[in-house]
């Protein structure tokens, strides 16, 4: 026997709110480009890796910058989403 499928009324999705990105990913950010420029690689977990690297080797003072930005990304994200938490996605 052959049931005919219920026409489920699709709920529209709700837009996911990405986290605010933190320091680190900002850097990368910034980075990547630069990373993939200088050695041609193409694999993303190997530029990770030389991006991590360079990460850990910058001073206090260099990653401060990175900081700052991932502070402020966070305000905003705060401002713009009162109410949201990281679980909202799962």
């Amino acid at each position: 026997k052959s049931h005919p499928e219920a026409k489920r009324e699709k709920e529209p999705k709700k837009p996911v709110i990405k986290k605010p990105l933190n320091a680190f990913m900002l850097y990368m950010k910034e980075m990547r480009a630069k990373v993939i420029a200088e050695c041609t690689l193409k694999e993303s977990a190997a530029i990770n890796q030389i991006l991590g690297r360079r990460w850990h080797a910058l001073t206090r003072e260099e990653q401060a910058k990175y900081y700052e930005l991932a502070r402020k990304e966070r305000q905003l994200h705060m401002q713009l989403y009162p109410s949201w938490s990281a679980r909202d996605n799962y």
